[in-house]
């Protein structure tokens, strides 16, 4: 059952909402609307064309994908937030009542309604919208090291020991000539093509160049999270404890890569360890700058970051699944040596699914496509002028 929204009480209800003036509240009240569910009711179906988000008021909610629940929703939390950021996409997930619940809908046009218009909410449900997909690429990223460790978490080391042993043969080289501008770099994130000059300057300014050298430790595993990293020149390796003391390579990072973003929306400990192996330059921008832009800029800016999440998560899932597929195929008829080959594919799969989490491009070309490092972003831009 749906009800409109007629009154601003559900929406004080929501955390973080709780900051917007009740002005602004009430003159959007008659957006939203209220959804009754009964326990087993869905929300939403799988395969359906996403045409709004929601924010549970009450109860919880399943995600339940092929037939499999792989996740909840809970009181405060957004659903539907990448699909309804990212229009023309279908429902990867339908979203089932697991008992008694009421969601507050908005509509994708209302969505874009509130952008085109500078509301603080709009601001708001963006916010939240980072928090909530940084929050579930981290539970995928905690199932996949249970299923590489066969069920155990991987290993965080905060020490150096390991991976100084791994990259000791290697000499450390400096960076040769000034560092390339990373404007462009900035440019070619697909949020921020239509941003005026004046705001992808107003970005730049809030990183610092730094120097990399080969064989330089970025971070380690386990360590606080302090800041994200865009590659201007050379590459970054991406390792994991795995399996006792082995570093396993997950991902490497090329020009135009944004990684180290995850912890600055919400801080945590580095799932991973960066390690340069080319000599290159590296643009930092701290915890305290990453959230700091304001107006438009900052708007576009974290739109182009809530579209790196979700195309990091949707290419991790696409290789979760197929690694959970070469498992199940374990338990059919194969011989030894098949059984064995099966497991290693499952295992570098999954590996493969993690370095999906650990960085994006900033570009067209992205670490996030399941086939290739090449191919069209699996989303639209909401920030088309031309589609307000």
């Amino acid at each position: 059952m749906t009800t409109p929204a007629a009154t601003t009480d559900p929406l004080l209800d929501v955390p973080f909402l709780r900051q917007i003036p009740l002005t602004e509240l009430k003159r959007y009240s008659e957006l939203w609307v209220r959804v009754a569910l009964r326990p087993g009711e869905n929300l939403w179906t799988e395969g359906g064309l996403a045409a709004e988000l929601g924010v549970v008021l009450s109860g919880e909610l399943a995600v339940v994908s092929g037939g499999v629940e792989v996740g909840r929703v809970r009181v405060g939390e957004l659903a539907g937030e990448a699909s309804a950021f990212f229009r023309g996409e279908t429902r990867t997930a339908s979203l089932r009542a697991e008992s008694p619940a009421e969601v507050l809908t908005l509509s994708v046009r209302d969505l874009i309604r509130l952008r085109r218009e500078g509301s603080a909410i709009y601001d708001a449900l963006l916010r939240q919208a980072l928090v909530t997909l940084v929050r579930r690429v981290r539970a995928t990223d905690l199932r996949i090291a249970q299923l590489a460790q066969g069920g155990r978490a991987a290993p965080a080391k905060s020490e150096a020991g390991l991976l100084t042993r791994v990259w000791r043969a290697l000499r450390p080289d400096s960076p040769s000539g000034p560092p390339p501008s990373l404007e462009p770099l900035l440019r070619k994130m697909p949020v921020l093509r239509p941003a005026d000059p004046e705001e992808i300057t107003e970005l730049a300014r809030l990183f610092t160049v730094e120097p990399m050298k080969e064989g330089q430790t970025i971070f380690m595993e386990g360590s606080p999270g302090e800041a994200a990293y865009i590659i201007a020149e050379g590459k970054v390796e991406v390792l994991r404890h795995v399996r006792g003391e082995r570093a396993e390579l997950l991902a490497t990072l090329e020009r135009g890569d944004l990684f180290g973003a995850n912890t600055l929306v919400e801080t945590g400990a580095r799932t991973a360890s960066c390690i340069a192996v080319e000599a290159g330059w590296l643009y930092r921008i701290d915890a305290k700058d990453f959230n700091a832009p304001s107006a438009r800029a900052g708007m576009l800016w974290r739109e182009a970051v809530l579209a790196a999440f979700a195309s990091q998560l949707r290419s991790a899932n696409h290789a979760l699944n197929r690694a959970i597929e070469l498992k199940a195929s374990l338990h059919g008829e194969h011989s030894d040596a098949t059984a064995s080959g099966d497991n290693e594919a499952s295992f570098r799969e999954l590996l493969r699914a993690s370095g999906f989490l650990q960085g994006a491009r900033t570009s067209d070309a992205h670490l996030g496509d399941p086939e290739s490092k090449s191919g069209s972003l699996p989303y639209s831009s909401p920030t088309s002028k031309k589609r307000e």
